[in-house]
């Protein structure tokens, strides 16, 4: 065994944290004996056939982590002298500052029950909830009734009288909400020229949208009328439906990018209600006992959904090579994507677009919703973006995707209080 191979092994049965700040940190590794563990001051040797109880916890994981890590799991291990060792997958690196460690404690805790079953095979295995996620799962079951509660009533109720009177309670009680800090302080960085008060209105405009945009939502296969798309809610001028039609007719694919502003999921229906075929990447909703009815509406009135994932990518290549339109988001975080900027910060966007319009050749432009007074939307298109191309004549991936983010911004400037500043689009 060569020395790579022998520091790979031990790196896979270690596994260190700190419990609290309070504390040193812990380092706890798989021994031919037993389990180690040891910290600043002392290191501790505990056989493994000393170990009579492996207990797992499942709990909620609070704060920053929490969008990624919706559960983690600790242990506790009892010895036969009543000891206990507490092994926690979460790393504490400060007063509120948290790591998610679950990769290292879910590793060394599997190939630590399988040598104390084979030292001790008395041992018990036990699992249960923390109080906190037994809590949080009641706190989800009531939301989620309360969710299909609003989606059956604003069914029932006319469309502007819902629209208008959640848009003036998400007004007053949005800035009470978790994400309101967040949508705060992105604004604040991204426009540090405007005043409090100015924030606070863009913020206040945010929520009214958001309201609108829910009772939309659960009126997604309502929202135009099939027979006449054109008219009613939505607001179309004649160059719009000139180059939908150009786009449809021309027979060959295209990538449409847009973003999170205004009413975004009417723009896929009244394209799709037009004639112009959509293949749109999809992420899975959980509204509980709505998110089905939710995905059926999409999929009755939006054409081809392909959900996010492994396969995504060579879905949505199939779909393109039949003349679908590639329609999808531009303006979110993505943890791989490439290096841009957006309001002058640096952050990270999917090169799908990018990487598509180089495979096909093929025109890209943005799409887009502005929302107007009385419940109604205008539609959108940008004209054809000419690619930026390297010097081997392709579509240079970086350069293109930051044109794409450069549109969203000039999107966003132009109507604030219209997009999702929520999200975390800079990490």
């Amino acid at each position: 065994m060569n020395d790579a191979t022998s520091t790979l092994l031990k790196r896979e049965h270690e596994h260190s944290f700190r419990r609290n700040f309070l504390w040193s940190e812990r380092t706890y590794r798989l021994n031919p004996d037993g389990l180690e563990w040891r910290d600043a001051r002392s290191t501790h040797l505990i056989p493994y056939d000393d170990i009579v109880e492996i207990h797992e916890y499942k709990a909620k994981v609070w704060g920053r982590l929490s969008a990624d890590l919706p559960r983690r799991f600790d242990y506790v291990l009892r010895c036969r002298d009543g000891k206990k060792i507490v092994l926690n997958s979460i790393h504490r690196t400060g007063l509120r500052q948290v790591e998610n460690r679950s990769s290292t404690c879910i590793s060394l805790v599997d190939e630590l029950r399988r040598r104390v079953a084979a030292a001790s095979p008395d041992v018990k295995s036990l699992s249960s909830l923390r109080r906190s996620y037994r809590l949080a799962n009641a706190v989800d079951r009531a939301t989620y009734s309360i969710g299909l509660l609003f989606f059956k009533l604003v069914r029932c109720i006319d469309f502007d009288r819902a629209a208008n009177f959640t848009a003036w309670a998400l007004r007053r009680i949005g800035p009470w909400l978790r994400g309101h800090r967040t949508a705060r302080a992105n604004l604040t960085a991204a426009y540090p020229e405007k005043s409090a008060a100015e924030i606070a209105q863009i913020l206040a405009a945010m929520w009214e949208n958001i309201g609108r945009l829910a009772v939309e939502y659960v009126n997604l296969d309502r929202l135009l009328d099939p027979a006449n798309p054109n008219r009613g809610r939505v607001i179309v001028a004649a160059e719009t439906l000139e180059t939908l039609a150009g786009i449809r007719d021309d027979n060959k694919p295209a990538v449409l990018f847009t973003s999170h502003l205004a009413s975004y999921e009417v723009g896929a229906i009244w394209a799709e209600q037009n004639g112009l075929n959509l293949v749109i990447v999809y992420n899975p909703v959980n509204f509980g006992p709505i998110s089905e009815q939710l995905v059926t509406m999409r999929k009755r009135t939006m054409g081809r959904l392909v959900l996010s994932g492994r396969d995504s990518a060579w879905k949505l290549r199939e779909a393109m090579k039949q003349g679908l339109h590639l329609t999808l988001f531009a303006d979110q975080h993505f943890a791989n994507g490439v290096d841009v900027t957006f309001f002058g910060r640096a952050c990270k966007a999917n090169p799908m677009p990018a990487r598509f319009a180089q495979l096909f050749e093929c025109p890209v432009r943005g799409f887009r919703t502005i929302r107007l007074p009385d419940n109604r939307i205008e539609l959108r298109f940008t004209e054809e973006l000419q690619m930026p191309r390297g010097a081997d004549g392709k579509v240079d991936i970086r350069r293109a995707m930051q044109q794409i983010t450069s549109t969203i911004e000039e999107w966003v400037r132009e109507h604030p209080g219209q997009w999702l500043w929520l999200q975390r689009r800079w990490r």
